[in-house]
């Protein structure tokens, strides 16, 4: 752990551990050999979900579209700091946390405004082009005797432009214009008059009436 480490791990707890306006919680990769830490966030009986659907925290990649919601629920917490590293302060702002927070600087995150407890905490992420978001997910349970009792995970989010035409759409598109008239039209003529010929309906059978002898 290098020594800028130690002091930002530090200076992030004595945030979380104060007053009623005390904000950050711990966050980045440091803080997993801090003092306080209880384990990562699905221990606590916490759900993160993003763009409305759980997921797990397993190390995998998660992919969603260019905007969408980082959300924690679950058991009560006093504190909480959701980082979104990879997009800038004023792509993530929440309407029950603070935006950005203090400790982040100018990188995209969001923080609780005071200790009282709590049961949810959403990040509203809007990006302008596609690009891997490096989430530090920090939550705070306790502050006793100038430390935090805390839980943290990270993972990462692969953003992409989900208005964009996927593959299969391209080749759907691309099997579209083949069907072209090809032969100066002439096959889409001949299918034409089969189509007419196949929709007229049929006569009516003539009787025959002999004359009379």
């Amino acid at each position: 752990m290098t020594f800028l480490s130690i002091v930002l791990s530090h200076f992030l707890i004595a945030k979380a551990t104060a007053g009623p306006n005390g904000a950050s919680a711990p966050a980045g990769a440091h803080v997993e050999n801090t003092p306080g830490l209880v384990g990562g966030v699905s221990e606590g009986n916490y759900i993160v979900s993003v763009g409305g659907s759980p997921i797990t925290l397993d190390g995998n990649v998660v992919e969603a579209g260019l905007d969408f919601d980082i959300q924690v629920t679950g058991a009560e917490f006093k504190g909480i700091l959701i980082r979104v590293g990879g997009a800038s302060a004023d792509q993530v702002t929440s309407t029950d946390l603070v935006a950005p927070a203090e400790a982040c600087v100018d990188v995209g995150s969001v923080n609780h405004v005071e200790n009282s407890l709590k049961s949810v905490g959403t990040a509203t992420v809007s990006l302008d082009a596609p690009t891997t978001l490096d989430i530090d997910l920090s939550i705070v349970v306790e502050n006793t005797a100038g430390a935090s009792t805390f839980y943290y995970s990270a993972f990462q989010i692969d953003a992409v432009d989900d208005s964009a035409p996927t593959d299969g759409e391209t080749d759907a598109q691309v099997g579209k214009e083949t069907d072209a008239p090809v032969d100066g039209g002439k096959s889409l003529q001949k299918r034409k008059v089969r189509q007419k010929l196949q929709r007229r309906p049929r006569s009516k059978p003539l009787l025959l009436i002999q004359p009379p002898l």
